[in-house]
């Protein structure tokens, strides 16, 4: 099976990645790891023949597609399971609803009450046993004074008598959480600052840092903005894209689909954003973290993976075939991964079929993934969704060379980069 290739790495290289939004208006409320720059969002619509009025977005992120669509007056469906990142994304795209008068107030306002209150009315309690510094723990994610000066931001963004405002005090919060916790993101997940235990933190200097972000990020943003009244915040939902993509759309109805699913690198997208889940009581338990996990692409081996079919695929099968030769090998096996790559086409074929259904006829889908590989078996994720696209009805237009990414070390001996790139889909 031949595939046409393009080589985009000169356009896509510089735009493919969220660090380029890093000082951009809006785009930089949050550090986002995972997702591109809005100025792919614009070279894709730019290039489109017909006008482009209504678009879909299963896995929103931190918003970008929606949000500069938005900009454009363009309508946006967008799907997110995180509860934090859709708290993200819904503060993102209600901006032009705020005022910068109101949050000076509010300012002056969750001053006052965070001055109020006293330690001994904060409760140090956690569902999860980690997250808090206490008596006989080896390991916690936030010392106690901190922990004390968030619950206290968090209290005084609660006294608050307004709904609309919450989101975004929540996202400055968010902002400043990691920097005063011993954890850093490493990758994957979230590993210990070294020296952590020696890193010690005022509440004041807490509770500082997020008025500082809402006058100099927040505030400096609103007064560069220019009006613009459309938003997308209604349009987008919480939850598992494999379902709502059938539930929240019409038929026949999308003009253009720009997506970036999680990439198949056994990797719980969820765990980057741990700490931010449980400190701002996104998730209060264990069960809660399970619950998330079901309803996230098959994408990671936290969960035991149930219930699979085999979808028709020839490169998919052997694929699999080859690794299972690899079964002799106890060094390297673990009879979840093949089970996981599995369960993750068969998640990418559920969403290429609601995307078949919901595009109009003669529109494009730009579906960007990457390769994967696992016990020196290159996994081309690119040409797997090609074809199973294919079997669905969808005319595979090309696939556009992104970038080369690295794979763990053990896998660059065998495998050597892998690319990353964007299929192109035609209905």
């Amino acid at each position: 099976m031949m595939y046409r290739y393009e080589d985009y790495i000169d356009e896509y290289g510089r735009i493919m990645q969220f660090n380029k939004n890093k000082d951009i208006c809006i785009h930089r409320w949050y550090p986002f790891v995972e997702g591109y720059s809005k100025e792919f969002i614009e070279a894709i619509v730019n290039e489109q023949p017909q006008k482009v009025e209504y678009c879909l977005e299963p896995f929103s992120g931190s918003g970008t597609t929606a949000l500069e669509l938005s900009i454009k007056g363009i309508s946006c469906i967008s799907f997110e399971v995180n509860p934090f990142m859709f708290t993200l994304s819904k503060a993102k795209l209600k901006v032009s609803r705020y005022k910068k008068r109101t949050i000076r107030s509010h300012t002056l306002k969750m001053k006052k009450h965070i001055v109020s209150l006293n330690d001994n009315e904060i409760d140090l309690y956690s569902g999860f046993s980690t997250l808090i510094e206490g008596k006989e723990k080896k390991k916690w994610n936030i010392d106690r004074e901190v922990f004390i000066a968030i619950e206290k931001i968090k209290r005084a963004i609660n006294s608050l008598s307004t709904t609309l405002y919450k989101e975004v005090y929540i996202v400055c919060l968010a902002n400043i959480l990691l920097e005063y916790s011993n954890l850093y993101r490493n990758g994957k997940c979230l590993s210990y600052k070294k020296g952590w235990k020696d890193n010690r933190y005022s509440q004041e200097q807490v509770i500082t840092s997020f008025f500082n972000f809402i006058n100099n990020v927040i505030i400096e943003d609103l007064e560069k903005l220019e009006t613009n009244n459309f938003s997308n915040h209604n349009l987008l939902f919480l939850g598992d894209a494999r379902q709502l993509i059938f539930d929240n759309v019409d038929d026949n109805s999308i003009d253009l689909i720009i997506t970036s699913p999680p990439y198949l690198n056994s990797r719980d997208y969820t765990d980057s954003y741990m700490l931010e889940l449980k400190a701002l009581n996104f998730l209060t338990n264990y069960n809660e973290i399970k619950n998330l996990r079901e309803q996230t692409i098959r994408s990671h081996v936290q969960l035991k993976i149930r219930n699979l079919k085999r979808i028709q695929s020839s490169i998919l099968k052997a694929t699999i075939t080859k690794i299972e030769s690899l079964s002799g090998d106890s060094t390297v096996w673990n009879t979840e991964i093949p089970n996981m790559i599995i369960a993750y086409f068969e998640d990418m074929e559920t969403i290429l079929n609601g995307m078949y259904q919901k595009l109009k006829k003669g529109r494009r889908i730009y579906f960007n993934v990457s390769n994967s590989a696992y016990f020196g078996v290159l996994i081309n994720t690119l040409e797997i969704c090609s074809e199973i696209a294919e079997n669905i009805g969808f005319e595979v237009v090309e696939i556009r060379k992104a970038r080369y990414l690295n794979p763990s070390p053990q896998q660059k001996e065998k495998i050597g980069k892998l690319l990353e790139g964007v299929i192109v889909l035609e209905k």
